[in-house]
């Protein structure tokens, strides 16, 4: 029996739109990859939850200035997905612990 009836199967997730850096993610840019607090607090990230673990959440780090500039919008996470060059960082933190851990390239 279906008992989550409410939701479809094969049904995609709606991605929140851009927001600002989460604190961890901002934090281990400035700690760990040496970024000024000046240029990393002005910058958005789109963020994906995942569907397995309710304290993962994948983000992705870019300057809105630079993809305004490119001509090209973000809308959600998977917007990035064609677009690397405008990726500053690739990456997932946990909510419940505050780690961050990136993507290689």
């Amino acid at each position: 029996m279906n008992w989550m009836f409410w939701k479809k199967e094969g049904q995609t997730q709606k991605l929140p739109g851009p927001k600002e850096i989460p604190p961890p993610i901002g934090s281990y840019l400035v700690t760990q990859e040496g970024m000024s607090p000046d240029v990393v607090w002005k910058l958005m990230a789109a963020i994906s939850p995942r569907l397995n673990d309710k304290y993962v959440v994948d983000v992705r780090v870019y300057d809105s200035s630079k993809t305004k500039q490119g001509g090209f919008k973000v809308e959600n996470y998977h917007s990035l997905d064609d677009h690397p060059d405008f990726v500053i960082f690739d990456g997932w933190y946990t909510k419940d612990t505050k780690s961050v851990g990136k993507r290689n390239p």
